[in-house]
């Protein structure tokens, strides 16, 4: 893996700060005198599409964790990102403490210190995708007015992603009616709203129709080609390495940094 620390480089230009940035001590360090730290560190680059993958829901739990722990200083993830009902705090909370102080960067800015800025920066789709029950479009709109976009742009930009996530024929239709793919649609067009740069989302290739794959495949692919960078978890190695740029595996909390290249 390629080292993409923003610094200096040696022609004195600076390199712009990685889409997300994730660093946890790890218990490699050997012990003894002048022993150091050891850090285990995930860099993504801009305009990537990363799949964490795991077996159950460790995935999970690490992107609920990065924007917050629980910590009285530090706001849970749905406090940060926007997210409606996020889950996992008090869970992820344990896992982090288990794992080690978890430090992240979106785009150079730490949570901890300006967490609006990070919260204009990232768009959520949490565990189990929680949605008001309400039809599509509404919940799209008040979405977008709780990201704080006025009536007339929320309105304007719920059509235009019920267009673009091909959920123009159940718009009026209440969410708890949807099928799995047309509700991760959903789900996905209110983490985009607010044209966010860093989507994180949770499992929302997992169990979804083939029709709503190649949906949210290529709204992907164009947020990533023209907008942000895109992290998801996935249960599923072979969708991971069907769509993805990268792949990282997550075992008990912990990253393992080795990405690799999907085979496409």
């Amino acid at each position: 893996m390629h080292d993409h620390r923003p610094g200096g480089t040696p022609g004195g230009a600076r390199l712009e700060p990685m889409a997300l940035e994730v660093r946890h001590p790890t218990a490699d360090a050997p012990e003894g005198c002048g022993a150091r730290r050891q850090e285990r560190v995930l860099r993504i680059e801009r305009n990537a599409c990363v799949a964490a993958v795991s077996d159950d829901d460790s995935a999970d739990r690490f992107l609920a964790r990065l924007l917050g722990d629980g910590g009285p200083d530090r706001p849970g993830a749905s406090e940060v990102t926007g997210a409606t009902g996020a889950t996992g705090t008090s869970e992820a909370a344990g896992t982090s403490e288990a794992a080690g102080a978890v430090s992240v960067a979106v785009y150079g800015v730490d949570p901890r210190t300006d967490p609006e800025a990070v919260r204009r920066l990232v768009g959520v789709v949490p565990e189990g995708m929680p949605l008001p029950e309400a039809p599509v479009h509404d919940v799209l709109v008040a979405a977008a007015r709780q990201r704080g976009l006025p009536a007339e742009t929320a309105a304007e930009r719920a059509t235009d992603l019920t267009d673009a996530l091909d959920l123009r024929a159940v718009e009026r239709t209440p969410v708890a009616e949807l099928t799995p793919g047309q509700r991760s649609r959903a789900a996905l067009g209110c983490a985009l709203l607010h044209v966010p740069r860093l989507l994180l989302l949770s499992r929302p290739l997992d169990d979804v129709d083939s029709v709503s794959e190649k949906i949210l495949c290529r709204v992907l692919g164009r947020y990533t080609a023209s907008t942000g960078t895109v992290v998801f978890s996935t249960r599923s190695r072979e969708v991971a390495r069907r769509v993805t740029d990268r792949l990282v595996t997550v075992q008990g909390g912990e990253v393992r940094c080795d990405c690799l290249p999907a085979t496409r």
